[in-house]
Order: structure tokens, then sequence, then C-alpha cells
């Protein structure tokens, strides 16, 4: 039930708590954010700079090594709302399409452990 003076939560799937590191990609720029939270339909996230995502983009889940085309339904200041429209698993063999996703997972999966 939706608190006075708030609206009513409109999502279709519940969302799972996350803290998890991930990067918004779009043609030849990428953004990291954190992903706050994640269901099977939607993420919201957390940009690390100011800059505002584009509308289509690919969110790419650094830990759990998926990428999902994803379309903005909303934006409020560093936090932005994304309806997923497809994910792909990186762990294995991969379509064209989320070739630079691959790679910034690979990477971020070779990288030494931060102390």
């Amino acid at each position: 039930m939706a608190k006075p003076g708030m609206d009513p939560d409109r999502r279709s799937g519940a969302r799972l708590p996350t803290n998890r590191s991930g990067k918004i990609l779009c043609g030849a720029f990428a953004w990291d954010c954190v992903i706050r939270d994640l269901s099977s339909q939607g993420a919201k996230v957390q940009m690390l700079a100011s800059a505002a995502p584009p509308t289509q983009a690919q969110l790419v889940d650094l830990v759990a090594g998926q990428a999902h085309d994803v379309m903005v339904a909303w934006q409020k200041e560093r936090e932005v709302g994304m309806r997923i429209v497809r994910t792909y698993d990186l762990r294995g063999l991969s379509p064209a399409a989320v070739g630079a996703a691959k790679r910034i997972w690979q990477a971020f999966r070779a990288a030494p452990p931060a102390p």
C-alpha cells in the first residue's frame, strides 16, 4: 500500500535490492553506475557521474555477468529507472551486439580485487 502523498509503485515485478557495480554503454561511451535494485523487467541505477544516460542503452551487470538492453523510464538527479528489453548472458557465447559489454565484463573479472 502506498503511503499518503506518495505515488503508488507501478512496477510489474518485485525488485531485489542490490549494490552491484555496473556500466551503461551507448556507442563508444561508457558510464559507471551502481545497480541499486533489479528485476527481470527493470532496474534502478545510480549514476556515478552527473551525465544523463541516453534513452536507449546497454546496462552491464559486472557482478552477474549479464548485459541488458534498456530504455530509460524515469530519471531524478543521478537516480535512473530503466526498463529491461532484453537480457544477454556474457558468461558463454554472446552475439556481436554485446561485444563491448563482454570485453568490459572480462576486464572487470581479470582485475585484481581492491585492497
